[in-house]
């Protein structure tokens, strides 16, 4: 599928949703922190209606069956979603009018069946896991009921990137706060079948120098890192999310380093054996061909390990600004020709895709026109700040026509 061009309509126009007017709506009804449980879509009136898109929509429980993950009704889950990320925030009362508007477009303009839900773990439990924060967990279920509301499948991501620099210093692993989370957000969403959990994000116990069975021991059982003693990994957790507290949901497990590879996993003897596990990949780095995809994750399909999900992806243009660094793999120097054939390997290998997300420049062009994807331009796409003939391109319409050919 050709995705539009500019002042072009494509067939999503047809199917528009007024996420706007859900924005309105919704404004009315969040005051301060005095956050609803549920908010249900607003029509016109103000009356709660179901609005049904015409993009496939898939229905848990969700199970692991070699490379696959299977539906209720035994079809094979593929997740085509969109990241949302304002409860992450410190500022998150303020981003929440924003994030419900953002859940509706990947509904109904993106044609995606998941949405990714990222949180902050110290936001309700705080920095040392012992409190507990109400408003904010009516927030998280605020969010999750109007995504399942649209029949989105949920991935809740426990995310601790974004605390205060003097807490994120010793949650480069998870914590014993990981654990009180996962047992707090169970209790709530552990039987729920719609409901994917994502247990940590981006793991970054690691520093340039250190050695791959470094690197994967520390990832799996945890261990000291810059003066900081994390008693578990990835291993214990998965673990004790799935057979101490007794979750019966399906698990996205990210690998060490950000989880921009999973290259080196089995020969480390890290394979994590917990059931129900995919394994999420990261804003892929390298040459960006199907050699580098096959070995820092595709092998685990190929080779029948385990099934993968791309749980970031993104390509956009560095802000016009020598200050800003670029981010490795946010821009593919060759993104006009190494993303669509992105697209076709993961079709190909049959992993699914959240993008990374709904921001101007990202995906989109404005916080006001949440389904106008922004486009590459090849003759001028660049991954250089401050020398781009044409900024804010990124593969916004390419991954809104990949969802809709794949999932419409």
């Amino acid at each position: 599928m050709t995705p539009a061009g500019p002042g072009q309509a494509g067939p999503r126009s047809r199917r528009r949703f007024n996420w706007r007017g859900l924005l309105s709506a919704t404004a009315l009804v969040l005051v301060a922190v005095a956050v609803p449980v549920a908010i249900m879509p607003l029509g016109e009136a103000g009356t709660t209606v179901a609005r049904a898109s015409p993009c496939r929509k898939a229905v848990g429980p969700f199970t692991v069956h070699g490379t696959k993950v299977l539906a209720k009704n035994g079809s094979v889950f593929i997740s085509y979603g969109m990241t949302v990320s304002g409860l992450q925030e410190g500022n998150w009362t303020q981003l929440i009018t924003l994030d419900l508007a953002k859940i509706a477009a990947t509904a109904n303009d993106w044609c995606a069946n998941t949405v990714r839900i990222q949180l902050n773990q110290d936001l309700l439990l705080g920095p040392n896991g012992t409190s507990f924060n109400p408003e904010y967990m009516a927030a998280v279920e605020s969010e999750v009921s109007l995504a399942e509301s649209y029949n989105l499948v949920v991935v809740l991501n426990d995310e601790t990137n974004f605390s205060a620099l003097a807490v994120r210093q010793y949650q480069n692993g998870p914590t014993a706060g990981t654990e009180v989370f996962w047992k707090d957000l169970t209790k709530v969403y552990g039987n729920d079948p719609q409901v994917i959990f994502d247990l940590f994000n981006e793991p970054r116990t690691f520093v340039v120098g250190m050695s791959s069975t470094q690197e994967w021991r520390l990832w799996l059982n945890g261990g000291n890192f810059k003066g900081v003693y994390y008693p578990f990994g990835m291993a214990q957790l998965t673990n004790y999310v799935r057979n101490t507290v007794g979750a019966h949901n399906l698990f996205w497990v990210e690998g060490p380093r950000y989880s921009l590879t999973f290259a080196g996993m089995i020969r480390h003897h890290a394979l994590l054996h917990t059931s129900g596990i995919v394994y999420s990949i990261h804003h892929a780095q390298g040459l960006h061909n199907v050699l580098d995809w096959n070995a820092a994750f595709g092998y685990l399909v190929t080779d029948g390990i385990a099934p993968v999900v791309n749980g970031e992806f993104t390509n956009y243009e560095p802000l016009p600004d020598p200050k800003v660094h670029l981010i490795p793999g946010y821009c593919w120097v060759n993104a006009p020709t190494a993303v669509p054939q992105y697209l076709q390997y993961l079709t190909k290998l049959g992993i699914g895709m959240s993008a990374y997300q709904l921001v101007p420049g990202w995906l989109i062009k404005s916080n006001q026109h949440l389904d106008e994807p922004t486009s590459i331009n090849p003759k001028t796409w660049s991954c250089v700040p401050n020398d781009e003939p044409q900024p804010y391109q990124s593969a916004g319409a390419l991954i809104m026509a990949y969802f809709e050919q794949r999932n419409g």
